[in-house]
């Protein structure tokens, strides 16, 4: 009854994700039926779903590298029978990581290892994956601040894959697979339509869509849109989320799927119309904006992503990386713009003394341009690296985006470094 109350202090605006993390921390089940579970963990590890059939569990997604094992003991707790497959809804280590952990208990206990099953373009995020393991591990520790992270390795693949749907009957219950592009390229959601339940995975999140990722691979708001009226034609009577809290009911579910698909149609269709105009990317940048009573709604508040990095998705997937400015096209090396822009002003420190007092008028986004110019025309000045520091300061606290403030700390955390050394 508590996270039924909790769930509906959340949807009401009234509860705060946090709270929900709290009540799930170490492994939390939400029944769906006689024979369907969802397991939580914390918001920020990827939900388990498990379907228990004449032929063993059905698992979509299991979990994050540090609560795999919580969602399988919460699992086991449930039901000790042999593990049949695994769906992926998609190749993030919050929704993969686990399934070493299934492989492993099915060797202790003399069984056979589960299938699993995905959509094809899982197959290409893991040799991506491999391929950019420096970078990726940089990426994931800026975002979750988490400096020396290293990137999980040897990803369990697949062994069936699909390309746009994929129909299965495991023990005697239906389970239907679609393909979408979202948050990632290689997106399924499950429909079980003799118990009118969507497993959305990443699709929907409690949280604005993200979408826009400054430093991940291409993503794709309007097919994700798409994605979300397909799910809405289902007519579900429930929606198991990729993170956050079970949705119950056929007019909840549509709502937050039909809210979700039109602030990113609104957002893709405003976009596109200024740039069949011919506007640059700047102007669009500054000229969009998701209808404010999207963003009033608990399950999409821009708390993770944020709609401008939304924009920027959106004009480089159909206009590629040129943002319209000439001087971008083959920029100056960033160093010898930066000591000519000092050198116009009177010197580097006459561009930090400037940024600050942006700061103090409330003009984070200038300030930063300015000391940014001043840090690479003087990078050991400590002075202005002490600048840059509560420049940085002001801009994470300006933004509402967990991604946005991530990034904004590793050059704070550079600054205060370098203003110390």
């Amino acid at each position: 009854m508590e996270r039924e109350e909790l769930f509906e202090r959340l949807w009401s605006g009234d509860a705060q994700m946090e709270e929900w993390t709290e009540a799930v921390t170490g492994g939390a089940v939400t029944p769906i039926s006689e024979n369907i579970i969802a397991v939580h963990t914390t918001y920020f590890c990827g939900s388990v779903t498990v379907i228990r059939t004449k032929d063993g569990l059905v698992f979509v997604d299991t979990g994050n590298p540090g609560t795999a094992s919580q969602t399988l003991e919460a699992v086991r707790r449930w039901d000790d029978s042999p593990v049949h497959s695994v769906i992926y809804t998609h190749g993030h280590i919050d929704h993969t990581s686990g399934a070493k952990l299934l492989d492993e208990e099915a060797d202790t206990k003399g069984r056979n290892r589960p299938r699993i099953i995905a959509h094809r373009n899982v197959l290409s995020r893991f040799e991506r994956y491999d391929a950019t393991h420096g970078y990726n591990s940089i990426v994931q520790g800026n975002q979750f601040n988490r400096p020396g992270y290293v990137y999980p390795t040897g990803h369990r693949r697949p062994d069936q894959v699909y390309d746009d749907t994929l129909s299965l009957a495991v023990g005697g219950v239906r389970i239907e697979l679609f393909h979408g592009r979202g948050e990632t390229d290689d997106a399924t959601f499950i429909w079980l339509p003799e118990q009118r339940v969507v497993v959305s995975g990443d699709f929907v999140i409690w949280a604005f869509p993200n979408a826009g990722n400054p430093r991940k691979a291409q993503r794709s708001a309007p097919q994700w849109a798409v994605a979300l009226r397909r799910m809405q034609a289902l007519k579900a009577q429930t929606l198991i989320t990729g993170h956050g809290p079970v949705v119950f009911g056929e007019a909840r579910v549509d709502q937050i799927l039909g809210d979700t698909a039109e602030a990113l149609e609104s957002v893709t269709r405003q976009t596109l119309e200024l740039m069949n105009k011919g506007s640059t990317l700047d102007q669009i940048l500054h000229s969009v904006s998701v209808p404010e009573k999207y963003l009033q709604m608990p399950y999409l508040s821009p708390k993770y992503d944020n709609p401008e990095f939304v924009v920027r998705s959106i004009w480089h997937l159909y206009g590629g990386w040129y943002d319209g400015n000439p001087a971008r096209l083959k920029p100056a090396p960033e160093r010898q713009l930066a000591i000519e822009m000092a050198n116009l002003v009177g010197g580097a420190e006459k561009l930090a003394e400037r940024a600050q007092s942006l700061i103090e008028g409330g003009q984070s986004r200038l300030a930063a341009h300015l000391v940014e110019f001043a840090s690479s025309a003087e990078p050991d000045n400590r002075a202005i690296q002490a600048t840059r520091a509560s420049v940085y300061e002001k801009c994470m606290e300006d933004e509402k985006s967990l991604i946005g403030r991530a990034i904004f700390a590793v050059y704070q955390r550079d600054a205060k470094v370098r203003a110390t050394s």
